[in-house]
């Protein structure tokens, strides 16, 4: 049973990592899909601009040549033959196969595969040049920008381009300029096959990195929960403490059949003691919850001076009892005032005192000592800090130990135990209360020659 209890909650963040990962996959997928294909209609549209720009290009500068021969009524087979290669006249039978051109690696993509056909006014066939393509069909000249397919299936690009007298009033023949799109679709293809080829790949890398990410995000969370489950477990434990005596009292009480007025007595205290045990701890755990949530307290402008006055004064007899002396070292003016909430402010170093007090061997001194100082703070730069240190020669705290005594509920085995009276959560109180008011504690410590403890509070101007 308790195997299931521990692995419930391992359980529970391991589902909740494999959810992340793959929402977090799913998510890049489809942003990763949309990018692929933003890209992939990017890249085509820009070989298509490319393409039917040099496309133009050419048909006007073969339109200007053959504009020039037939404002003149020169025959066409005037024109340059680098303009109109493998020229043919309609009617002569010349026609040859087209071959596609599939270019080289030094030249552009697009060059070569160029056909040329000239349409008289009534838009049949008086020339043809370039490279024939078989089974095109010869299409009318509007639009200007046609697509078409020859037999094979393959696809070409094709402008149209009248060609008019000088006046601009008379239709000579239009001129139809065309060439393979069959290296753009060859190249289209492979891009989509690299595009889905590198998607499977990618989306394997995404999941290895949300796993990693997914567990880097639940790891605060993990460390959350287990901090509240010992919490948890540790308040249990303290509250049943007192619980357990006070049920323990009354029901030895109820097995007698008579009781005496002092044995009565007697074991009121007994419960009057744990009581008072009892709702100190829940005080304090209740001051810890105000303080967890960050709920503001009322604050005001406070005196440091009279706060330690009024400390010193209240465990006088603490330190007469324990026979360890108690020094208070604080300037009488200025006044060095802080704003925050003077209830707050004395327990935050009333605990602090009192816990150096109580772990002081008899014979020692504890030491506490205000005094005002700038101290560089990010982001505001130098700023004026009260500083509130707490010197004892007790027994000293361990290296290992002094990264634990703010947290909740720990005790340092051999100096912290429950027969002093408290509830471990002193430090856990006072660090909350002094990070509350914009400031910090610190802690320096030695085995066998004692500890200081130094508290920051900003100064109110």
């Amino acid at each position: 049973m308790a195997w299931d209890t521990a692995s419930a909650p391992h359980k529970l963040f391991r589902r909740s990592r494999w959810q992340l990962t793959v929402w977090y996959t799913g998510v890049m997928t489809v942003v990763l899909g949309i990018s692929g294909f933003c890209v992939y209609e990017a890249i085509a549209h820009a070989h298509r601009v490319t393409a039917d720009r040099e496309l133009k290009s050419v048909a006007e500068t073969i339109h200007s040549a053959l504009e020039k021969t037939l404002a003149v009524d020169q025959p066409i087979d005037e024109v340059s033959p680098n303009l109109l290669p493998n020229l043919c006249v309609a009617g002569e039978g010349c026609l040859v196969p087209f071959e596609r051109s599939r270019g080289h690696h030094g030249e552009t993509l697009y060059r070569g595969s160029y056909y040329i056909r000239v349409l008289d006014p009534t838009g049949e066939l008086m020339a043809t040049a370039g490279n024939y393509p078989t089974g095109l069909p010869v299409t009318s000249t509007d639009p200007a920008w046609q697509n078409l397919k020859d037999e094979a299936g393959n696809e070409y690009r094709q402008i149209a381009i009248p060609i008019k007298t000088s006046s601009g009033d008379v239709l000579l023949a239009t001129l139809l300029v065309g060439r393979s799109f069959d290296d753009f679709a060859h190249y289209l293809a492979t891009i989509r096959w690299i595009i889905l080829l590198s998607l499977p790949i990618t989306m394997g890398l995404i999941a290895i990195a949300s796993w990693w990410l997914a567990g880097l995000a639940l790891k605060p969370v993990r460390l959350s929960y287990q901090k509240i489950q010992q919490f948890t477990a540790d308040a249990a434990h303290e509250l049943r403490t007192p619980l357990t005596a006070t049920q323990a009292t009354t029901e030895s009480v109820m097995r007698l059949p008579k009781i005496s007025d002092a044995e009565a007595r007697e074991m009121l205290q007994v419960i009057t003691r744990q009581n008072h045990r009892l709702a100190n701890l829940v005080s304090d755990l209740l001051l810890l919850s105000r303080l967890d949530i960050q709920t503001p307290p009322a604050k005001t402008h406070c005196c440091l001076q009279d706060i330690l006055s009024d400390i010193e004064e209240e465990l006088a007899a603490l330190a007469i009892a324990n026979n360890v002396y108690l020094i208070l070292d604080q300037p009488k003016t200025p006044a060095i005032i802080v704003m925050g909430n003077e209830e707050h402010l004395y327990r935050l170093v009333f605990n602090i005192v009192s816990n150096a007090l109580q772990h002081t061997p008899a014979g020692g001194k504890v030491s506490i000592r205000l005094q005002q100082a700038v101290r560089k703070t990010f982001p505001e730069g130098e700023k004026n800090q009260a500083l509130v240190t707490v010197e004892d020669t007790g027994v000293g705290i361990a290296p290992e130990d002094q990264i634990k005594i703010f947290d909740r509920f720990y005790r340092v085995e051999k100096d912290r135990s429950r027969q002093s009276g408290g509830s471990g959560l002193g430090l856990s109180i006072a660090l909350a209360i002094a990070q509350a008011h914009g400031g910090n504690i610190q802690v320096q410590s030695k085995l066998g020659q004692g500890s200081v403890f130094t508290i920051s509070l900003p100064i109110s101007i």
